[in-house]
């Protein structure tokens, strides 16, 4: 399949409003479990027209593995799963089984061979799915056995830099994006696991993806393309492209009621916030630097917006588009997910690395999974 790229427009980096880092004191934890350092703004709060009560705070911290990337929710049972890849040339990548409330660890699987990096759980086949970005495939992990049960490559896709997975619970469909060539999804059958259609030309390093149910479309964020498309599901045609607002887009989110997509902007350090139909920029947010991840969070009405080398979690109200809070979660925050029954988030935080030939850096609050209360 072939989508039209159109003209991919880009919009000059704005500076940082507010210089994140000065305003809050990091906490190290020094030992699993500890709490993570509270960081709610109260004057960002005022502004945005919400009581101090509804600003989100941040709870427990814990150590999870070695090369944490991305946690996922399990709905059904309220469990999280957290992908690792352990270190560089060590065969050691591994999903952890975290409890919900307390983050103690309830089980591992170890991908011998494969390095888990993102994430998705398609809940009514029970199974959890997970991108090896360097190997090119995708590993199957069954959540009652904790075991792989398939791994899925794509003779299509042979520089296969995955990324994100989708899970499409009312169709039965899984969607993997891939980063390189021209980008590509690939659309795996989820009571088969088999691979069933590729989505190619998708875009320049296509990255995020986002589901609109209801209108049975796909949007996909090209991160070098700088824009995003709109894939129809029904006939698989590429209805339209639209600049993304900002630069290098990486992870999408949908407000659905409000008809809004929200763009997590990389290199300008900011979410936009797009009207949906139009393909209008109708916002654009800084959040923190190196703007990353971003999800809705319905129990407050907030999208949460990592900031990776800021190392912040930044709170918008999704109405006013008003930021509401920072918090400090760990070094460098990459992914961000919430219990949709609780709302309940959690955040993988990347550990600080060592720069060439020196020792290894031991960094309390990197690798790290973290608890957000609404």
């Amino acid at each position: 399949m072939t989508g039209n790229n159109g003209n991919r427009n880009r919009r000059a980096g704005l500076p940082l409003a507010l210089l994140v880092g000065l305003m809050y004191t990091a906490v190290a934890c020094t030992a699993d479990a500890q709490p993570a350092a509270d960081t709610a703004g109260a004057a960002d709060a005022t502004e945005a027209g919400v009581t101090q009560a509804a600003v989100p705070t941040v709870g427990t911290r814990v150590k999870v593995g070695r090369g944490v990337y991305q946690p996922v929710v399990h709905h059904a049972t309220g469990d999280v799963f957290a992908s690792t890849i352990g270190q560089r040339g060590e065969d050691e990548g591994a999903v952890y089984q975290l409890d919900g409330e307390t983050l103690e660890v309830k089980g591992t699987i170890a991908t011998p061979g494969y390095m888990p990096f993102g994430l998705g759980i398609h809940e009514a086949s029970g199974k959890l799915y997970a991108t090896d970005t360097r190997n090119g495939a995708v590993i199957v992990i069954d959540i009652e056995t904790l075991s792989v049960v398939k791994v899925i490559e794509n003779e299509v896709d042979d520089q296969g830099h995955l990324r994100e997975i989708v899970a499409d619970e009312t169709n039965g469909r899984v969607y993997v994006s891939s980063y390189r060539g021209n980008g590509m999804i690939w659309v795996i059958d989820a009571e088969t696991m088999e691979l069933v259609d590729t989505f190619v030309e998708v875009g320049d390093g296509t990255s995020g993806m986002v589901l609109d149910v209801p209108n049975n479309r796909l949007f996909a964020a090209n991160m070098s393309g700088g824009d995003i498309v709109e894939i129809d599901l029904e006939t698989g045609e590429y209805a339209r492209t639209f600049p993304a607002g900002g630069e290098r887009p990486s992870n999408l989110e949908l407000d659905a009621d409000r008809g809004r997509l929200w763009s997590a902007n990389q290199a300008t350090n900011d979410v936009t916030i797009i009207d949906v139909e139009t393909g209008e920029m109708i916002e654009s947010v800084n959040t923190g630097d190196q703007t990353l991840g971003v999800a809705y969070n319905a129990a407050n009405d907030m999208m949460y917006v990592t900031n990776r080398r800021s190392g912040t979690v930044t709170a918008v109200d999704a109405e006013s588009m008003h930021i509401v809070t920072w918090m400090m979660t760990g070094s460098y925050p990459n992914t961000v997910w919430f219990n949709d029954d609780t709302g309940v988030g959690y955040v993988t935080n990347k550990a600080r690395s060592a720069r060439g030939g020196q020792p290894a850096v031991e960094d309390p609050n990197g690798d790290t999974v973290t608890l957000l209360h609404p």
